[in-house]
């Protein structure tokens, strides 16, 4: 399930009638609904929504609705409708504007809010329309279609605020022609769509069609000279039972059609994915070697132009629906959903080459128990001061995803404070998980602290400071620009390629990482988290999976145009074999067992008088069971020592009720975590 999802009363209106058409009822408690003042603003928050708004325009929290439909649908709209308004009992409120966006490139100027007089001086509805966006897609043959719900009616002058209480969405469709799919490539798409979708009980009757597995379930695609190089990591994965075939650049271009290099190399890994059952693409070598998609990317003021690997899984339409000759842009008629999980790796040399190959091969063919897997370090900087932002609160929420028995570095530079250099000895010794909240360079040459010493990391300390040998991990950052590979040597060439350490996977930005509409996080760290949740608490049996699963999260939250959540999905790109195991995650195959199951809770929501309860099944032993609010703060706890129904009266530890909200339900075993959420009313 999506984590974020507020826990509502959601109805669906059964099986879909034959005409095309599912209608959801969503109802939201005003009860639920926080104002807090900041300044001469008023801040609208509501449980698991975040925020949303053009520049200037006032910022209220929004709600996606995504539908699974029939394999293949077209001509999909959504109808929406308002049944109940609930007013807001407060008067005067004076509903924050939004700001212009900064990217986490530590130049930024202060956040200026400047409310759009045409709005904020008039009694027009806003918005006028609940629906603030809405998105259609493709996930390897599964048809899925977002409706992005901003359900406030906002009378600015008066300072009149209502929440649409109860609300409406029905989607239809045409039939169309049903893709079909291998099974492998339809366990993994599975796997994607239950973590996004409302109608989950419709996967097997909307599934795409089933065909034989393919032939080249793990395609690796590289300059001719390299084959032999890659070819120790084509035997490692048809020893983990898949088909594998390795594919020179030059007879790529020789025997596909296109406008350039880009779009040819495209469309044979879209003959790959149609007709031979492609599930993992390795695009071996940087710019170098083997072609890029450039995209011209624009937000607010800031432009770039960047090298964008999601058009090379993202195998539906052209991206270039308009023609110009622009790929890549808002109007191209993007589906950005990707359809083979995708990464590169960024060597130009043979010899960098064995080293990557070697380090995958290391990394996932040891069986040896070593303490170094079980550590993470966290970077937070201070990044924007005006307003106290800094990167602490998008770690805490990755360490509350790793295991208990994970040994978690915190290093976060305080307001006015100093940069840090104490994480790298650590890195140094050995990490599992390494996370990066700090500032980019245009350069491409590191991660930075806000104050001295600057560097968080860098390209000369994962080059002159690492010796962590064979010890190699994962690595994370929200930051603009590490992975601008082209035409320079960039942070994650530089972790990729050490000879003696760095790491085996990097997931950076090629260009800017986004704030978020403080104080909801920006998608940039979103995706971070979701990576972390997809690998610790979802337990993905690939690298390649958990990534793909942490971009889709996002992109019912786009809002139109060249907006932030946009640029973020296509800046953040995948430098590792898709195919890694992350070590300790658990998981070794499309869809591993899973040994903890935690029935949804019931009542839910629930008044709070009202005791919630919840079967919890597992094989054996004890497991722990706890209660968190939405910061993250415990709330109550206990452990149970067989499967059963476990009952929480709504009270914390010394037996008080707690207030109304939106809490999160963990059990723990080991290191398997479940987690649902439920809803307390007044």
């Amino acid at each position: 399930m999506n984590f974020i999802l507020p826990v509502l009363l959601l109805l669906f209106g059964g099986l879909p009638a034959i005409a095309g058409s599912i209608t959801h009822a969503i109802e939201f408690d005003p009860a639920l609904v926080t104002i807090e003042i900041d300044n001469e603003w008023n801040i609208v928050e509501y449980p698991g929504m975040e925020l949303r708004g053009e520049p200037g325009a006032p910022l209220l929290p929004v709600f996606p609705v995504v539908f699974l439909l029939p394999s293949g649908a077209e001509n999909v709209s959504f109808q929406v409708s308002a049944v109940n308004e609930s007013s807001i009992s407060r008067p005067g409120i004076r509903v924050m504007p939004a700001t212009e966006p900064r990217p986490f490139s530590g130049i930024s100027e202060p956040s200026i809010r400047l409310p759009q007089p045409q709005i904020y001086t008039s009694n027009s509805i806003w918005p006028s329309d609940p629906v603030l966006w809405t998105h259609t897609g493709t996930i390897s043959g599964f048809r899925v279609a977002s409706c992005l719900l901003q359900p406030w009616e906002y009378l600015p002058l008066d300072g009149q605020l209502s929440l649409l209480s109860e609300i409406e969405v029905t989607v239809f469709w045409d039939e169309g022609i049903p893709t079909q799919l291998s099974t492998d490539q339809n366990e993994v798409a599975r796997r994607r769509i239950r973590s996004l979708i409302d109608n989950i009980e419709m996967i097997p009757v909307y599934e795409p069609l089933l065909k034989t597995s393919g032939d080249a379930e793990y395609l690796i695609v590289c300059d001719s000279s390299y084959i032999d190089t890659m070819q120790p990591l084509a035997d490692l994965q048809e020893r983990h039972g898949r088909t594998v075939e390795i594919a020179a650049v030059h007879e790529i271009i020789e025997n596909f059609t296109g406008r350039d290099d880009a779009e040819k190399l495209r469309n044979f890994i879209r003959d790959r994915f149609l007709e031979h059952g492609t599930v993992f693409v390795l695009l071996a070598g940087d710019e170098t070697l083997v072609p890029v998609r450039l995209v011209e990317l624009f937000c607010e003021g800031y432009s770039d132009i960047s090298p964008v690997d999601l058009y090379f899984a993202d195998l539906d339409g052209t991206w270039d629906g308009n023609g110009d000759g622009r790929f890549g842009q808002p109007d191209d008629d993007l589906d950005l959903y990707a359809d083979v999980l995708l990464g590169r790796a960024l060597f130009s040399t043979v010899r960098e080459a064995a080293i990557f190959v070697q380090k995958n091969i290391t990394y996932q063919s040891s069986t040896t128990p070593e303490d170094w897997p079980s550590r993470a370090v966290l970077c937070g900087a201070v990044l924007f001061e005006d307003i106290g932002y800094t990167g602490a609160k998008g770690c805490d929420s990755i360490a509350v995803t790793m295991p208990a028995s994970w040994e978690i570095t915190k290093a976060y530079e305080i307001l006015y404070g100093d940069g840090i250099d104490t994480h790298i000895p650590i890195i140094s010794s050995g990490t599992g998980w390494n996370h990066y909240a700090g500032h980019g360079s245009k350069y491409g040459t590191g991660i930075f602290w806000s104050s001295a010493p600057m560097g968080m990391m860098t390209n000369w300390i994962a080059t002159d400071s690492l010796n962590n040998g064979k010890k190699t991990g994962i690595h994370t950052s929200i930051a603009c620009h590490p992975a601008k590979y082209v035409d320079t040597d960039c942070c994650a060439e530089a972790l990729l390629n050490a000879p003696d350490g760095g790491g085996v996977a990097v997931m950076f930005n090629t260009s800017y990482g986004w704030e978020g509409f403080w104080p909801s996080l920006g998608a940039s760290e979103w995706m971070c988290i979701d990576l972390a949740r997809q690998v610790f608490w979802e337990h993905s049996p690939s690298i390649g999976l958990a990534f793909s699963i942490a971009k889709d999260l996002r992109i019912p939250y786009m809002h139109g145009g060249y907006d932030r959540t946009f640029q973020c999905l296509l800046s953040w790109s995948a430098f590792m074999d898709p195919a890694l195991i992350v070590r300790q995650s658990h998981g070794d195959g499309p869809v591993p067992p899973v040994p903890l199951t935690v029935s949804p809770p019931y009542p839910n929501p629930a008044k709070r008088d009202a005791p919630i309860a919840f079967y919890v099944d597992y094989s054996a032993g004890s497991a722990e069971v706890s209660v968190h609010d939405f910061a993250g703060r415990l709330i109550w706890e206990t452990t149970i020592f067989s499967p059963q129904r476990v009952s929480w009266e709504g009270t914390n530890q010394d037996g008080r009720r707690v207030p109304a909200g939106v809490y999160i339900i963990s059990v723990r075993k080991g290191d398997y975590i479940r987690n649902r959420l439920t809803t307390v009313l007044n």
